[in-house]
């Protein structure tokens, strides 16, 4: 039996007791010397991944990093990264229009780089959030820039997702779902040796789901392919391929239910509503393919070739309010277009690892070059004429006529980038490691309409990392980084001129706490973002799309995560976030992100007579924000909206050593909350929902 520690004790206790409105931070699992073995030899692959590119571990990095892993996203049932996401740390998340996808924010800011395995991903990045979760073994969001890692550093952080890896035991397991509003999904992940000495290995995840809506008419259906294979060529040399195919099908989707009547009176609409035609609808593909070759030159020193190539395909007919329905009639104005995306990425890396020793202590240093390219094009086509939507009798929308539309209007954006960097770990005395890092972009870019693009824009920048590591006790750690922000917004001005970049500076202090036996985790974090050449709509233009780039954006703020184990059954994890964003330019996004957000999990695992029952439960709090509703001006008015706190509750049983069965409530409570509201409309969360799997692993 385990001892723990009256600390760790009081400390988990007093998260239970006083957790109301609190949740999950990074998990800490409780291993066996075997277990500990294993993710040690995962953990090599992907760690010079985080925020430097070096390889270390998450409590030698000078930056907030949280996870949540495989174990936990089964148990809660989180079937996509979006999903995902709304249960890490210091993450604030809301709708896209369609409701499928995700927005993501942290600390004030939209987290637009989604990465697969390091590696840039294409699309837009709520598109990103759509990738199922059943092809990666861990979401992992780095908060602050990482401008070390790419061509940008944006300042709120970015999603990185670790790929599911080929195992050279044969294993796996396959998973049947039924829950509400008529889901059915059906997963398997398989994985083993191709070869009697281990040496090529593979792994292949399969996945059909298809789904309804509490939305009236509301239909999803999804398809995943995943495959990977590895082979040790020789001694010092392997190689691994991963690719991957998914694609989402969404009809007549609803944008929600309309924000009020046109004289502010309230719209009392079920929140089933859907008014939306039965010719709306979305798709999308996505295909990722890497290879990655790693050499081992000596004992020291190795050197990784990496290529990823992405591509994502969207079609849909794009629907929305135009303006709020007349009080008396319920008629409104719509909007809608019909669009074809496509978003290609291309990017190649050579990194070259080692260790070296100067002053009789051993450091470390990464030296990198990397090829990088961005594509997107889009057609959009506009209707001859716009129907006319009652709100007051949503059903007479599914009737109404397709429109014809125009010819095709093109737009186009294409980057171009060069990247040198260098990353050094220096272990100056025992306790003390300084980080040093510059990362110098060489990017070239250009937009237009059509066949007539811009001339390239040349833009070059030296993004720089300067951290520290202290280790106070052995258990204790203190750190300090400051990282360069350099963003491009790809985005016009009035003038049809691509706006600056954005530049700014991340700095981030922060302390550890971790007892040896892992039973306990306290991580506190302090951060300041400055920012200048900040883009954010213009709205005196005449047209829509239009931005101007302010300066003086500011957030500040603190955040809190606790983890661990208060017996050797009952964990728990907590996590708060407060920031404060000071926005004198009036900037969308400072209304729309909450200042404080709050998140809570605990699981419970029986022994003796109910040995293989595990029972758990999440609250997530979202604080005040803002919603932005459009006036006649297309100037905005900002809504407040309310807290809200989301309840799930999940029971798993192990029946035999091999078959499990698992029921989970979301939104326990049925609480009823507004997830988002944008423009004319109001999207409410979605309300209680249930699920049953039965999962056979062998």
């Amino acid at each position: 039996m385990k001892q723990f520690s009256k600390v760790a004790q009081a400390v988990g206790l007093g998260i239970l007791v006083g957790a109301t409105g609190f949740a999950y931070a990074d998990d800490v699992t409780k291993v066996d010397a075997q277990e500990l073995e294993k993710i040690e030899v995962l953990g090599k692959h992907y760690r010079n991944i985080g925020a430097t590119g070096l390889p270390l571990a998450i409590g030698d990095t000078p930056q907030s990093i949280s996870l949540i892993d495989a174990e936990y996203i089964a148990l809660y049932d989180l079937n996509s990264v979006g999903e995902a996401l709304e249960h890490s740390a210091a993450i604030h998340t809301d709708p896209s229009p369609s409701g499928r996808d995700r927005f993501t924010y942290a600390r004030g800011f939209a987290m637009n780089r989604y990465l697969v395995d390091g590696m840039v991903s294409a699309g837009r990045s709520f598109q990103s959030s759509l990738l199922d979760a059943s092809m990666f073994e861990t979401v992992e969001v780095i908060r602050g820039s990482t401008g070390m890692l790419q061509e940008v550093g944006q300042p709120s952080g970015t999603v990185n997702l670790i790929q599911k890896r080929a195992q050279e035991s044969f294993s796996g397991y396959v998973n049947a779902e039924l829950g509400s509003w008529g889901k059915r999904r059906v997963e398997g992940d398989v994985t083993g040796s191709l070869t009697n000495d281990g040496s090529v290995k593979a792994r292949a995840v399969a996945v059909y789901e298809n789904a309804d809506s509490f939305q009236e008419r509301v239909n999803s259906a999804r398809k995943v392919i995943y495959g990977t294979i590895s082979a040790e060529l020789t001694d010092d040399l392997s190689a691994s391929v991963f690719w991957s195919q998914q694609e989402d099908e969404l009809d007549e989707y609803s944008g929600g239910l309309p924000f009020s009547y046109n004289d502010g009176s309230a719209f009392h609409g079920d929140i089933g509503h859907n008014d939306n035609p039965s010719w709306a609808y979305e798709d999308a593909n996505q295909d990722n393919v890497m290879v990655e070759l790693q050499y081992t030159l000596n004992d020291d020193w190795s050197i990784q070739g990496r290529y990823h190539r992405s591509d994502v395909e969207s079609d849909g007919i794009y629907f929305s309010a135009d303006s709020l329905p007349d009080v008396e009639s319920g008629f409104y104005y719509s909007y809608l277009t019909h669009t074809d995306r496509d978003n290609e990425s291309e990017r190649a890396e050579l990194n070259l690892t080692g260790n070296f020793t100067l002053l009789d202590r051993e450091h470390n240093v990464t030296f990198s070059v990397a090829d990088a390219s961005f594509s997107n094009i889009e057609t959009r086509m506009s209707p001859q004429s716009y129907p006319d939507i009652n709100a007051n009798d949503p059903s007479s929308s599914a009737s109404i006529p397709k429109p014809v539309f125009s010819d095709p209007s093109i737009t186009n954006s294409e980057q171009e980038s060069k990247n040198y960097r260098i990353a050094a770990n220096l272990s100056l005395a025992e306790p003390l490691n300084i980080l040093l890092g510059a990362n110098y972009k060489d990017i070239d870019s250009r937009a237009g309409a059509g066949d007539i693009l811009s001339d390239w824009v040349n833009d070059s920048d030296t993004s720089l990392y300067i951290g520290a590591t202290y280790d106070v006790t052995e258990a204790v750690s203190v750190y300090s980084s400051y990282t360069d922000i350099f963003e491009l917004p790809m985005v016009f001005d009035k003038n049809g001129d691509l706006l600056d970049p954005t530049v700014g500076k991340n700095r981030e202090i922060g302390a550890r706490y971790s007892t040896l036996d892992g039973n306990l985790n306290i991580d506190v974090a302090l951060f300041k973002i400055n920012q200048e050449n900040f883009p954010i709509t213009d709205t005196s233009a005449a047209a829509a799309r239009i931005y101007k780039s302010v300066d003086g954006v500011e957030s500040k703020g603190y955040e809190i995560e606790i983890s661990g184990y208060i017996n050797d059954q009952w964990r728990a994890s907590i996590a708060y976030s407060n920031l404060s964003l000071s926005d004198n330019n009036e900037g969308r996004i400072s209304k729309i992100v909450p200042d404080k957000v709050a998140k809570f999990n605990t699981d419970y695992e029986f022994d003796g007579s109910l040995a293989g029952l595990t029972v758990g439960g999440f609250i997530n709090w979202t604080g005040e924000r803002h919603g932005f509703i459009a006036n006649p001006d297309w100037s905005f008015r900002y809504p407040e909206l309310s807290a809200y706190t989301v309840i799930g509750l999940v029971a798993n049983y192990e029946v035999t050593d091999n078959l499990s069965i698992k029921a989970n409530i979301n939104n326990a409570f049925d609480k009823e909350y507004e997830g988002k509201v944008s423009w004319f409309s109001s999207r409410p969360g979605t309300p209680r929902n249930y699920s049953a799997q039965i999962n056979y692993r062998f």
